[in-house]
């Protein structure tokens, strides 16, 4: 045979080759199509990913691996009989029923946030409680030195859940001191999310492990590397020592969030130590998230819900969500305080993509005479979300809403402050993935004295903030507006 009939046939060989890869990939697609159709997920979700599959299919079904994988749904209140998660489903079910009658409450701190505290207590199983004092940090070094200090009062259990945690001198001192807890008898257990925390080294895990404490990796996986934006991460922050102290909010260990980091600069977050009953739910919601990874109660769990001998005036609720749970229960949160707004909203948040429900809801409440203001960061972490985060920009100036840059470092604080009483702080961002996709907590706090506290930080950080003009932001670059309008196609997938 001659060398034209041998390169002819394997050209021939090569295009049939080709074709069946692209009829199979293109079957492959049908199916996850078909499949994701039949889940009923968020119509924007699905479209986007209806429009990737067809459009570039290769690369969306890589997409589909990494993003687009739902997991199994359980939650914890409705599947296990454990006394003390018991008891406070049981007690948010008695303050419900409570909370029909309002006649007896006269504090406008619940008056005028009647409709959230049910929401969370219907659907979060939240129980509302007022036997809490509160201190906000805004720095990372400020917030530090203080858990420095509560680790090394802890007598009976350490609880420790985080996204990020790094190797470097902040976490070279926690380390120092639970390794001191851990002689003292004192249970030590931290959870860390598989994604977040893939840089701490396997020494600092395995120096605790070989001490006593338990480390838990929350859904590791493999190829970190190729992974950096999977589905389903813990995007948590909680501290609980001895079921009496808590700690919640954006800040996690890094040494970053006191030395800064690179071009980005200093890490401006908001970060809560809370005192009293509000710490159970944080408990309790580390408890149910042990179980996911560990499927494993511990036999005495009435150590971690002590009796708390004090008389607080904070009223705080914990709402937490994830992807098993029935309900968006954040983003249901949000909606309604951002809906119940009369006078103001301040919003600040490194990653705004909100989805259509939380949009209009804000430009209704502008509409409405609402003064609503928003800071975002003037440089950001990540240019896919930077970009996505800008498409929404034009449609919030020309509601009327003030849209802000900080310009001092880069702002990661995740806070909204509504009207006189009510304020919300935590781990959740105004995006999909925390709406959708992650594990997130959040505290809402009604109280006057916090609210102005909160409202203050807002004015200091609109301070350290370039307002955005709208003659202005019509005049970028063409280029911009194009990666704009492409990244916020993506937004409902990654």
């Amino acid at each position: 045979m001659q060398i034209h009939q041998l390169l002819f046939m394997d050209t021939l060989a090569w295009k049939w080759i080709s074709i069946s890869g692209i009829v199979f990939i293109y079957i492959v697609a049908i199916f996850i199509i078909l499949r994701t159709l039949l889940q009923n997920r968020n119509p924007s979700s699905t479209l986007s990913w209806v429009v990737v599959l067809v459009m570039l299919p290769y690369i969306g079904l890589v997409f589909y691996f990494f993003f687009g994988q739902r997991i199994r749904k359980r939650w914890i209140f409705k599947r296990l009989k454990i006394r003390e998660l018991v008891k406070i489903r049981q007690v948010s079910d008695s303050q419900l029923r409570a909370l029909q009658n309002v006649n007896d409450i006269h504090d406008p701190q619940v008056i005028t946030n009647l409709k959230l505290i049910r929401l969370l207590l219907n659907e979060n199983s939240s129980f509302l409680s007022v036997n809490n004092t509160l201190e906000i940090y805004h720095k990372g070094e400020e917030v530090y030195n203080q858990l420095y200090k509560d680790l090394k009062t802890a007598e009976v259990f350490i609880h420790i859940e985080y996204y990020l945690f790094e190797d470097g001198e902040v976490a070279d001192h926690i380390q120092s001191i639970l390794l001191d807890r851990l002689k003292s008898g004192v249970e030590v257990s931290l959870m860390l999310d598989g994604i977040g925390s893939r840089t701490l080294s396997d020494r600092y895990i395995e120096t605790l492990r070989k001490a006593g404490a338990e480390v838990h990796i929350f859904r590791p996986v493999r190829f970190p590397r190729l992974t950096s934006k999977i589905n389903y991460r813990n995007h948590r922050k909680i501290v609980v020592i001895d079921g009496a102290i808590g700690y919640t909010g954006g800040i996690n260990i890094a040494d970053k969030y006191i030395y800064g980091d690179g071009d980005l600069g200093f890490w401006r977050d908001s970060h809560i130590r809370i005192y009293g009953d509000a710490v159970k739910m944080l408990e309790a919601v580390f408890l149910v998230d042990r179980y996911f990874v560990t499927n494993k109660f511990d036999k005495t769990p009435a150590k971690y819900f002590p009796s708390i001998n004090f008389q607080g005036d904070k009223y705080i609720q914990i709402a937490n969500s994830g992807p098993e749970s029935s309900t968006q229960n954040i983003l249901n949160a949000y909606f309604t305080a951002i809906s119940s707004a009369q006078k103001s909203i301040c919003i600040c948040t490194p990653y705004f993509v909100p989805n259509e429900s939380i949009l209009m809801a804000l430009k209704t409440a502008a509409a409405g005479g609402v003064d609503v203001r928003i800071i975002l960061p003037g440089r950001m972490d990540s240019r896919l979300v930077q970009y996505s985060s800008r498409s929404y920009i034009t449609d919030l100036l020309s509601a009327n809403i003030r849209v802000y840059f900080y310009e001092t470092g880069f702002i990661h604080a995740k806070i909204m402050v509504i009207d006189d009483y009510l304020s919300v702080l935590g781990s959740a961002n105004f995006d999909y993935r925390s709406f959708y996709h992650n594990f997130e907590i959040s505290a809402l706090i009604y109280d006057r004295d916090v609210n102005q506290k909160l409202r203050k930080q807002f004015q200091k950080d609109k301070q350290q903030s370039r307002k955005i003009l709208q003659a202005q932001w019509k005049k970028r670059s063409l280029l911009d507006k194009l990666k704009e309008s492409v990244s916020r196609l993506t937004s409902p997938l990654i």
